[in-house]
This record gives structure tokens, C-alpha cells and sequence, in this order.
């Protein structure tokens, strides 16, 4: 290190300042380097104090944003939820609606059934029609399976007035409709 000028300024505050390789170095008196020491003590302590103080912030923040996200993703849970029990409610409404109408659809063809099975008990068994009036399907069905089982056999069914049974030679093959017609209605009168 060299000196260029050896000429140095005295300062108002008292400290001196000298020209050193081209930089002005200033020097101040010990005592004015005591309190500038304790003063800088005092500014690490409250720099200390902000960093502390600074870091239980950043913690709480980040505890708070945690916080957050978590009550965010939450609440786009709940509103999936929301939105699909939505689609499902009206899934139910429609399923509903549709099972009101399969049920008034199968009562009507329980009721066409259980009468179906009625006739067949008073016409093919021959069994008085005041008996199994107040019958369920099950109770009818039971009964004709229960017949069956028996071994007796329904009356043939009645479709040419005979009662199924034709005592005479089949005279009614080579006629045409008009013939049938006319056979019939005679046979009508009789």
C-alpha cells in the first residue's frame, strides 16, 4: 500500500480522511468506533429480531396457504359431490317415474293374468265360479298346478259347439269360406 499525497483532510466530525491507492480511507477516532460498535450491536440484534420475527411469519403463512389449498380442494370436493348428487337425484326421479309405470303396466297384466287363470279353473275344471272369486294369482296358480298334479285334465276347449269331441265324419274338409259360413249358420239355428 502507498500513500499518494501525503496530505490528509481533518473533518468536521473530527475524523481524518486519507488518499490510499487512489481510495479515500477515512479513519475516525476510537472512542466515535466504541459507539459505532455498540450502535451496530444493537442494528445485528434488531436485524436478528426481523429475521425471528420474519420466519414465524413465513411459518405462519405457510401454515395458513396449507390451510387453504386444503379448504380449496375441499370445497371442489363438495361440489363434485354436489354436482353428481344432482345427477343422481335425477337419476332417481327418472328411474321413479319409470317404476310407477312398469308398475301400472304389470298390474294390468297381473290382473288380465289372474283373470285368464280364473276362466281356465271355471271353464276347463269346471269349478263354481263364487268359489275362487276372492282368489289371489298365487292362491289360483297353486290351484291349477295343484289340479294338474292330480292327474285330471281340463274339459277340451268348446271352439266348434261340440264341446271339442265331433261324432260325425269331418264333413267340413274340401269346403270353401262361403260354404263354412253357410254350415255354420245353420248349425247355428239348430
Amino acid at each position: 500500500m502507498s500513500i499518494e499525497n501525503q496530505g490528509f483532510e481533518v473533518n468536521q466530525d473530527g475524523s481524518v480522511t486519507v488518499t490510499l491507492d487512489g481510495k479515500k480511507v477515512k479513519f475516525v477516532k476510537e472512542s466515535d468506533l466504541g459507539a459505532v460498535k455498540a450502535a451496530l450491536k444493537e442494528k445485528e440484534t434488531e436485524i436478528t429480531n426481523f429475521q425471528t420475527n420474519l420466519a414465524n411469519a413465513n411459518t405462519k403463512y405457510d401454515g395458513e396457504h396449507q390451510e387453504l389449498l386444503k379448504e380449496r380442494a375441499s370445497k371442489g370436493e363438495l361440489e363434485e359431490s354436489a354436482r353428481e348428487s344432482a345427477t343422481l337425484k335425477q337419476q332417481v326421479e327418472d328411474l321413479t317415474k319409470q317404476m310407477a309405470g312398469l308398475k301400472v303396466t304389470s298390474g294390468g297384466l297381473e290382473a288380465k293374468y289372474t283373470e285368464r287363470i280364473r276362466q281356465q279353473l271355471v271353464e276347463g275344471y269346471k269349478i263354481e265360479a263364487e268359489k275362487i272369486k276372492d282368489k289371489g294369482l298365487a292362491d289360483l296358480e297353486n290351484m291349477e298346478q295343484t289340479l294338474a298334479l292330480t292327474g285330471y285334465k281340463p274339459a277340451p276347449a268348446n271352439y266348434d259347439g261340440r264341446g271339442g269331441v265331433s261324432s260325425a265324419p269331418n264333413t267340413l274338409l274340401g269346403k270353401g269360406p262361403l260354404e263354412l259360413a253357410m254350415i255354420g249358420y245353420e248349425d247355428a239355428k239348430k
